[in-house]
């Protein structure tokens, strides 16, 4: 055998862990018998790393064992990998360079035990880590709890693995507590990402980042009074470049780093005195990562850092000379029209609003419903802008056709409003009465061929479904007359209805039964 170190102190573990991973107990069991037995003959090594062996049962098996890639190993038993004879021949090479073969034939208890013995020691030495160091622990501590193919189980567990901490997790100063359970928390984002990368998901399993984002990120608003970036300033720039490193590895445009950086920033940062230095701080970090990472998460965040700092103009700019802006998903331009609403910097809103428009126009009725809602909030404070949004807004047609709808009818414009409807099919029992009330109290001149068109409509239907209709418009038109205080106008229109539609007999018995008619 040759005299150089076949394993080292430093590959020991690597071997338990490959044995933990390929082999089940019964196989160890009687690969250890084997071993005992003294059955593994003619061991011998080449200069490749390769040990040849022979183990002598009822039939004599030869063995290959390959050190250097032991999933490469071979037997010539009908099992060929994974066998009793291969871990026989582990056994008896650990012997024979010192090592104990029991710790082979118990792989997955002694790993578990110096885990456990490690983490134990990490436990005590949590409080003096920077928040890499607690990373790593975690996904140390949490090696045990395999991924599902459903995400929503592995989170949960992970979850129920992790508040274990809360019982060994020795005492943090206030500030350093509330910093580790941010850091559970993004370490199981994390784990998530990791998995979505390696699996194909269903949209079920998929939704799963979305709905835990969504719980982090409420549960970082509900402890903003509970931050103090002075006295925590250290955890803060720790936290932040842990952050920074999860974007710029971002692939795809899936922006879901980003959201926990702008929650960071808003509720733990910016209501706070320490936030123009740590402003100043973070632009030149971004610039620097933006010359190595292509991410476009990082280039959302250089604009969302500019936004805080009011400089919309260059906010813009830093988003638009990214190589993937053209590919730019609504949401994170919403996440960025968020932060110029909540500044009250109403000009830069609409410049923002106008240019990002080619985003918008999209069959996305709830994305462009936020749009429209920024564009409403821009105009009540710059009227000036109305007739812009309103030039997208046709832009965007047939998209925006309901959204056209709605803000006619929230700014009262009730002359267009009602044009728009005849010219959708509408009428006026197309709508609940509640909807017209606010035309009748203002302008009910306006509904007057609204009202006439329809009733006309549905009488040249002839039948008698149709004549119920018309009589319960002509009631509610003869309520219209009435708001106009014109009832005599009501009278010389109804009666010439009446004579001109005299010879439809049951249009005339829907009328009585409707006391319309004597």
């Amino acid at each position: 055998m040759s005299n150089s170190p076949l394993l080292t102190d430093s590959q020991w573990p690597k071997l338990l862990e490959y044995v933990a991973e390929a082999y089940n107990e019964v196989t160890l069991s009687r690969g250890f018998t084997l071993f005992k037995q003294q059955q593994v003959t003619a061991l011998n090594v080449t200069e490749a790393r390769r040990v040849q062996a022979v183990v002598e049962e009822a039939e004599t098996y030869k063995v290959s064992l390959i050190l250097d890639k032991l999933s490469l190993s071979l037997c010539s038993c009908p099992m060929q990998s994974s066998c009793k004879h291969l871990a026989a021949v582990m056994m008896e090479l650990a012997d024979r360079l010192g090592y104990p073969a029991t710790q082979i034939m118990n792989a997955k208890l002694y790993l578990k035990r110096a885990a456990d013995s490690n983490i134990d020691s990490s436990l005590k030495q949590l409080p003096n880590m920077d928040v890499q160091g607690w990373q790593h622990f975690l996904n140390q501590y949490a090696s045990s709890i395999k991924p599902s193919y459903d995400q929503g189980i592995y989170v949960e567990a992970l979850r129920q693995h992790l508040n274990n901490l809360n019982k060994v997790t020795p005492d943090f100063p206030a500030i350093d507590s509330l910093f580790f359970e941010l850091h559970k928390w993004l370490f199981i984002f994390r784990k998530i990402k990791e998995q979505m990368t390696l699996t194909t998901s269903s949209y079920y399993t998929s939704s799963t980042i979305y709905r835990f984002s969504d719980e982090m990120l409420e549960w970082l608003k509900t402890k903003t009074d509970t931050v103090n970036p002075a006295a925590s300033s250290e955890r803060i720039d720790q936290t932040l470049a842990y952050v920074r490193e999860q974007m710029s590895e971002d692939s795809g445009h899936k922006y879901h780093d980003f959201g926990v950086y702008t929650a960071l920033w808003k509720y733990w940062i910016t209501p706070y005195s320490e936030a123009d230095r740590l402003l100043i701080q973070e632009q030149d970090h971004l610039v620097t990562l933006a010359e190595v990472s292509p991410s476009p998460s990082v280039s959302a965040a250089r604009a969302y850092i500019l936004l805080l700092q009011g400089k919309s103009d260059e906010a813009w700019d830093a988003l638009a000379t990214s190589s993937s802006f053209k590919e730019l998903p609504a949401a994170l331009f919403l996440t960025l029209l968020n932060q110029l609403a909540e500044a009250q910097q109403w000009a830069g809103l609409v410049t923002w609003l106008s240019k990002s428009a080619p985003f918008f126009n999209i069959r996305q009725n709830k994305k462009l419903e936020l749009y429209a809602d920024f564009w409403k909030l821009a105009v009540s404070h710059e009227p000036h802008a109305e007739e812009q949004m309103w030039h997208i807004f046709e832009q965007f047609l047939p998209h925006s056709l309901a959204i056209i709808e709605a803000v006619l009818y929230e700014q009262g414009k009730w002359k267009a409003w009602l044009e728009l409807q005849i010219v959708l099919g509408h009428d006026p029992l197309h709508h609940r009465v509640s909807v017209l009330q606010p035309i009748e109290k203002e302008s009910p001149v306006l509904l007057l061929p609204y009202y006439h068109q329809a009733v006309d409509h549905y009488v040249s239907l002839k039948n008698r479904h149709d004549y119920k209709a018309a009589t319960k418009l002509l009631k509610r038109l003869e309520k219209v007359y009435k708001k106009m205080k014109q009832p005599e106008r009501w009278d010389i229109f109804f009666a010439g209805f009446v004579e001109r539609y005299s010879r439809l007999r049951a249009l005339q018995e829907e009328l009585r039964k409707g006391k319309l008619m004597g």
